[in-house]
């Protein structure tokens, strides 16, 4: 009698909110309230929303979303992507409407992808910014601050017999006339659109980082298209070490003049490219000493997921940082759990006398994810840079 009673309520409220559409998901629905229900759910929706390839809205804490699909489909359409997990959820039928639907908690100050599938069929997804998300103040120009520039570069790489391209990100205090330390981040292209030139120049006016130059690195591109990245990432091995080492720093030196000290050359990714952030290091700790790893995947895609023994059993390596980030929401899948593997790893590496810093949070995975730190990441990552 009370869900009744509450149901009914629900189905007067104009528009309705995700936390009624959870409750009233809560309920058995019966074919008229089905339709007023969807009724409803339509009269939330914009008017352009493409119903067959999925729509979502939010309130605080909560996230809706809504396909079209036939009442009878087996199975269900599901909610997958970084939002579940990698888990996936059912989509509950909304009576013989059309419509499915599924409300989950969600972290208010979060952003993150979704999917939404049929049988085998991708049919829809996209992206959702909650009320409380925003970046931080250094992901945006301050007025009346000089911002460097970013340059284009490409070539093949010998070692990996495959196309490359990325950023060099120039900070306007480099003139020349001082070395500059370096950083290398994978994904490059991610890492620009997470605004890591802005964040950088930020930094460094702050006093917070050195006069940095920046080689925003993409993955490999093989002669039949496929991208190069979990090899080149996920292997445990000096093969991207020695990669850097011949091909990418070599490049740099002929046009900027950079400090050799491995206490002014870092390294960061995200995911996957964390874990080789890490490898990086590990392997030529000669060559990068500070590590930033986001959402970093040590986890069993290649191996990953044996470092906490391997740095457990081995000598300590003169690496000088190593700052790790993820959030409670990072994936489940085959290769394992993101969340408890960065765990681990932060232990090893305190165990065993490592300076290290773990920044967590309730992020999905994602490079927002990165994006969202990096302030914070990359100033523990340089700390004591000037003492």
């Amino acid at each position: 009698m009370i869900l009744s009673l509450l149901l009914a309520m629900i189905l007067e409220s104009d528009p309705i909110s995700a936390a009624e559409l959870r409750d009233a998901l809560r309920s058995p629905i019966t074919a008229e309230a089905s339709d007023r229900l969807a009724n409803r759910i339509r009269e939330r929706l914009p008017e352009t929303a493409d119903l067959a390839r999925g729509a979502h809205f939010h309130n605080e804490g909560l996230a809706a979303f809504i396909v079209a699909a036939p009442s009878d489909a087996n199975p269900a359409p599901r909610l997958e992507g970084m939002v579940t997990r990698q888990q996936g959820r059912d989509l509950k039928p909304i009576g013989d409407t059309g419509l499915w639907a599924i409300v989950l908690e969600v972290a208010n100050d979060q952003k993150f992808n979704y999917e939404l599938t049929l049988g085998d069929d991708r049919i829809g997804g996209g992206s959702i910014e909650m009320p409380g998300w925003a970046y931080p103040p250094e992901s945006s120009e301050r007025p009346g601050q000089e911002y460097g520039t970013f340059r284009e570069f490409s070539f093949r790489s010998e070692v990996f017999d495959n196309d490359r391209t990325g950023w060099i990100f120039i900070p306007s205090a480099y003139d020349g006339s001082e070395p500059a330390a370096l950083m290398v981040f994978q994904d490059g292209d991610a890492y620009k659109r997470e605004h890591v030139g802005t964040v950088v120049e930020n930094l460094i006016a702050d006093g917070a980082m050195p006069v940095t130059i920046l080689a925003l690195l993409n993955p490999g591109v093989n002669d039949d298209g496929s991208r190069n990245r979990s090899v080149e990432y996920d292997t445990l091995s000096d093969r991207y070490a020695t990669f850097l080492a011949d091909e990418v720093i070599p490049r740099l030196e002929s046009e900027f003049t950079l400090r050799d000290d491995p206490s002014f050359r870092a390294i960061g990714g995200a995911s996957s490219g964390g874990i080789c952030a890490f490898t990086v290091a590990w392997e030529r700790p000669d060559l990068f000493g500070r590590v930033c790893s986001h959402i970093g995947s040590f986890t069993n895609i290649r191996g990953g997921g044996a470092y906490p023994e391997i740095v457990r059993n081995s000598e300590r390596k003169p690496i000088v940082k190593v700052v790790l980030h993820d959030g409670r929401n990072d994936l489940i899948n085959r290769f394992g759990n993101w969340w408890e593997a960065n765990i681990r790893m932060h232990a090893a590496l305190s165990e065993t006398g490592y300076d290290v810093d773990f920044v967590t949070d309730d992020s999905y995975h994602g490079y927002q994810a990165a994006g969202r730190v990096l302030p914070e990441t990359l100033r523990l990552t340089w700390d004591g840079w000037n003492d």
